[in-house]
């Protein structure tokens, strides 16, 4: 006896007419043919298929004294409505993830108000005999910002020593912000190559140009632990597109790029020289985007269906939103597989426009405002249980992911 089946055209290496069969939270059976009885069945639409939730290693859930930006409920809400069931959260929150206290005290908070599954990455310390402190108090990762790269050594010493992941946003940092900014990724970029060690797993997060992302691809063949993480905005999106549909509101770190960048990172993209498409969610308020440019987009709620409508590579979009971060986080998740957890995605073939106004996350400023999308997502599954659908949420117990397995 299952718990739930699900009939119809399954992404399973491909898109094929399949049962798919629950068994409390896992997959049990993926069959060309019904076998036994289930409690509950799901019939798909011709429209319809079902593929793999995603897993975005990098947003921004603000909450503690930002909840004007985005609360963890928001944020995760936002996330199940795109198709994402696990997200992996930046530390420069207010206060900022720097001690194993804060750390513990972030993971509470994300255990009580998460409406997805959840990492953490931590920041840099002021002591690098933090790190395993941190790591014990549920930190995968460090996260790394443009300040921290003069001490890149010591805190990849002590990541690999703790059994941490080391993300790093790769910016020099005197470079920032000037007309010289993609220089500043080139320049950053090359300084971390050469000192990544063998042993580490260094993740290059929101890479943003053509030039740092070829040396990253180039040094990828002898650093195994190396892995490449993009951004919606730095493939779909250019600098000039984005000023002239709201301004000042375009600015994003890294910088948005020209069209020819853009162009240039969607055929590496295409060519499979990437590992990762996180969305690095950044809700801001309507009035510090619009007046100050607070710098980020908010990003869940579109990223999938939004990848879909410009690769339409359906393939794709499940390697590197869905199987190959979750198994960045040892989960088995985002493949569907008997023994797998069974978080899944209803998603139709249907055309819509991005309206900001009605996203879940309380960040509603985007370049991609009034994007016509060809795919939308009806119902989203964590663990067997239905958390999304048609617009209604359903809370079942969120988890934290440390970065190792579990099974």
């Amino acid at each position: 006896m299952y718990d739930l089946a699900i009939h119809g055209k399954v992404f399973v290496d491909g898109l094929a007419e399949r049962w798919v069969l629950i068994r409390g939270s896992r997959i049990a059976k993926v069959s060309s043919e019904p076998l036994g009885k289930a409690s509950a069945t799901i019939e798909l639409d011709p429209g319809q298929f079902l593929m793999p939730s995603a897993t975005d290693v990098h947003v921004h859930l603000r909450d503690w004294s930002q909840t004007e930006k985005e609360t963890v409920e928001t944020g995760t809400k936002s996330a199940l409505a795109g198709g994402v069931t696990t997200v992996a959260e930046m530390p420069n929150t207010m206060p900022k993830l720097e001690t194993a206290e804060l750390v513990a005290a972030r993971v509470a908070l994300l255990g009580e108000r998460s409406f997805a599954d959840f990492a953490v990455h931590a920041s840099a310390p002021s002591e690098t005999t933090e790190i395993s402190r941190m790591k014990r108090s549920g930190a995968f990762a460090l996260k790394l910002y443009p300040p921290d790269l003069r001490r890149f050594a010591s805190l990849q010493k002590g990541a690999v020593a703790a059994g941490m992941k080391v993300a790093v946003h790769a910016e020099e940092e005197s470079l920032t912000g000037t007309v010289r900014s993609a220089e500043a990724e080139r320049v950053a970029v090359g300084e971390i190559l050469a000192q990544v060690g063998q042993d580490s797993q260094v993740r290059l997060a929101h890479l943003s140009t053509k030039e740092a992302a070829i040396a990253a691809v180039a040094a990828r063949k002898t650093h195994k632990g190396l892995t490449i993480e993009v951004a919606p905005h730095h493939l779909f999106m250019d600098r000039r597109t984005a000023e002239s549909r709201i301004g000042v509101a375009s600015k994003v770190n890294p910088q948005l790029r020209t069209r020819a960048n853009a162009n240039a990172m969607r055929r590496l993209l295409e060519d499979g020289q990437f590992d990762f498409y996180a969305t690095d969610h950044a809700p801001h308020t309507e009035d510090e985007k619009l007046t100050k440019g607070a710098p980020g987009f908010p990003g869940l709620e579109i990223a999938l269906p939004l990848f879909l409508t410009k690769t339409d590579d359906l393939s794709l979009a499940c390697r590197m939103y869905c199987e190959r971060p979750a198994a960045y986080l040892g989960l088995k998740k985002g493949m569907i597989r008997p023994g797998y957890q069974a978080d899944l995605v209803i998603m139709t073939r249907r055309s819509w426009k991005v309206d900001p106004r009605k996203f879940v996350s309380k960040g509603r400023v985007t370049p991609f405002a009034g994007e016509l999308l060809s795919f939308g997502i009806d119902q989203v599954f964590m663990g067997g249980s239905t958390v999304y659908h048609e617009g209604r949420f359903f809370k079942r117990p969120a988890q934290l992911v440390s970065g190792g397995a579990r099974h």
